[in-house]
């Protein structure tokens, strides 16, 4: 009956005859009447497409979770995400870049043999900034604006004890009016995080100089959740993430977060009136095996960023269930992904000393000319 209820009530919450339902999903006025009388069950195969047409779980619809429970959003966008996190930052910029390809994208690729001034969006602590002023004609300046204090608080210590200049702003870059343009406009790993990229973009470039660089560094999650293998374990589970595409097309969907925008930021380039467009790969791939010097610290270091240090407690799993669920999950599917969390934990836990792995984060390098 729960079935039969929530097929009403979700018609009628979207304004809907039964004679419109129907022809939207290909069936007839009589099966939708059996349906919301319970005189009936939809098959199977139409559950999928009534839940993405309601834009609600499985679940929700089965009444095995609140109808009108309401979105969480994700936070990954806010202030107050990424106030605690500059350890997480410090970790994972880590297994970005190789400094060569750095190199070799500066010189070869923007050609940039003259100084140049550089706007950072969304730099938290300068990791960018550290890498690149190092490889840039001598005299060029590198400004980063983050909305953390704590991330910008961070950066002037460690550009002090690199005895590197750095102008710090604390803005949100779509809030920030600079009193100046710039030579080279830069983003890692922003648009992904944020509601609306396009905004942020669209803000990235209005900030350059005619003739500037625009360059975006955004990860793809399809091509980062391929990316992991651990000898030891099975490579087509480790990758399953049927779960965390619909969780995915749900924050799409409801805030406007593209897991995707990676894909699209050639063609949002040229939609904004960027010329010479071109597209890389960042080149680094972390192999690490026990055997190497920096192991222990690395692993360490992985292990902390994707969570992978404890097993979740059954509570702690629950809760995290919920959120999956919340966002478009079944709960079959959030289940299976936490359990393949878990299951990593306990290898990692159980081969300590001696696990080993390969893992491909998947940069993709957009830049254009304004």
């Amino acid at each position: 009956m729960n079935l039969a209820d929530n097929i009403q009530t979700l018609r009628k919450t979207h304004k809907l005859s039964q004679d419109q339902l129907a022809e939207a999903l290909e069936v007839s006025r009589q099966s939708i009447s059996k349906w919301e009388l319970g005189a009936a069950l939809p098959d199977i195969t139409m559950l999928p497409r009534l839940s993405q047409y309601f834009h609600v779980s499985t679940d929700a619809l089965l009444g095995l979770v609140p109808l009108d429970e309401a979105y969480c959003p994700s936070n990954s966008g806010t202030r107050e995400y990424w106030a605690g996190r500059v350890a997480y930052l410090k970790r994972t910029r880590k297994t970005m870049w190789n400094t060569d390809y750095m190199d070799f994208l500066i010189k070869q690729v923007w050609q940039l043999h003259e100084p140049v001034h550089v706007l950072d969006c969304g730099c938290g602590y300068g990791a960018l900034g550290l890498l690149l002023l190092p490889l840039l004609p001598q005299g060029s300046t590198y400004t980063g604006v983050d909305f953390s204090e704590e991330m910008l608080q961070e950066g002037q210590k460690l550009y002090a004890a690199a005895g590197l200049k750095a102008k710090w702003v604390l803005a949100d870059i779509l809030n920030f009016s600079p009193k100046e343009s710039y030579d080279l406009v830069i983003s890692q790993a922003l648009l992904r995080h944020v509601n609306d990229g396009v905004r942020y973009l669209e803000q990235m470039t209005r900030f350059a100089k005619p003739q500037g660089l625009v360059v975006t560094m955004e990860c793809n999650r399809e091509f980062e959740a391929d990316g992991l293998y651990i000898p030891g374990m099975d490579y087509a589970a480790l990758c399953e993430h049927q779960g965390l595409k619909k969780l995915w097309r749900t924050e799409l969907q409801m805030q406007n977060r593209d897991y995707s925008i990676a894909m699209k930021l050639p063609h949002l380039m040229k939609q904004l009136g960027l010329h010479h467009i071109g597209c890389r790969m960042n080149d680094r791939v972390t192999f690490l095996e026990p055997e190497q010097a920096d192991y222990s610290q690395t692993l360490q270091d992985i292990a902390d960023a994707d969570h992978w240090t404890v097993e979740k407690s059954t509570q702690a799993t629950e809760r995290d269930i919920a959120y999956f669920m919340n966002h478009g999950m079944s709960r079959k599917e959030a289940e299976e992904y936490c359990r393949q969390q878990n299951s990593i934990v306990q290898y990692l836990k159980q081969h300590s000393g001696d696990a080993a792995l390969t893992k491909v984060t998947g940069i993709v390098i957009t830049y254009g000319w304004k």
